[in-house]
């Protein structure tokens, strides 16, 4: 996964009216979280910010994180919050991972081509549109490309079936399924036999009256 550079300084100065202070100098006010380690109040420039989340793919942001002069640590994007608008940043958190810590991360899929079995009248049904991966931060990919073309009628793609990269597993209880070419839906049923239908007409009929008897008049004696 690419790792994004993203400057961050040192803050000292806490609370509400601090936090005011640093976002009309354009700055966010930011922390970052360490296993084992005290968080850190920091700051970052808004408009870095924005870049950071021009290049992110999906819902994941890793970043090379910089405070002041030390070296870049590893982190990632935990949460960011706006204004009642969406315009402005309002506050942002960090979690530093360590290199050799193995994360769980939700990764989401890309489906390219075009199966063969849509062209003897199949339908393309997609069932999941990302995947659960667990390893080195580093190692794991920002998205997962699945290739369909070769998908003929009735065939399928699990998560068994996925080409990770080497140290990068997928989580999963069941080998479930990813995307199908369903087979068409079955014609409507052939129409009746000619005879059948005439018969099944006649029936539909209602019967005829049966006519009203004629009076005999009663016969003189």
């Amino acid at each position: 996964m690419q790792q994004i550079p993203l400057n961050a300084t040192l803050r000292e100065g806490l609370g509400k009216g601090a936090a005011r202070k640093l976002r009309a100098e354009g700055l966010v006010p930011a922390v970052i979280y360490s296993a084992g380690h005290e968080a850190q109040t920091l700051s970052v420039a808004a408009a870095d910010l924005e870049k950071v989340l021009r290049q992110v793919t999906g819902d994941l942001a890793f970043l090379a994180l910089t405070v002041g002069q030390d070296a870049p640590r590893m982190a990632l994007l935990k949460e960011l919050s706006h204004d009642n608008m969406g315009r402005r940043f309002m506050h942002v958190d960090f979690y530093e991972v360590r290199p050799d810590q193995k994360m769980t991360l939700e990764v989401p899929l890309e489906y390219t081509g075009e199966a063969k079995g849509v062209n003897f009248g199949g339908v393309l049904n997609v069932a999941n549109h990302s995947v659960t991966l667990r390893g080195l931060l580093q190692d794991l990919p920002g998205s997962l490309t699945v290739d369909v073309s070769k998908l003929e009628l009735g065939e399928a793609i699990h998560v068994t079936d996925l080409a990770l990269p080497a140290g990068v597993e997928a989580v999963f209880e069941e080998a479930y399924l990813l995307v199908a070419c369903a087979a068409p839906a079955k014609a409507e049923a052939a129409a009746p036999a000619e005879g059948e239908a005439e018969e099944a007409a006649g029936a539909a009929k209602p019967a005829a009256k049966a006519a009203p008897a004629k009076d005999k008049g009663k016969k003189g004696k």
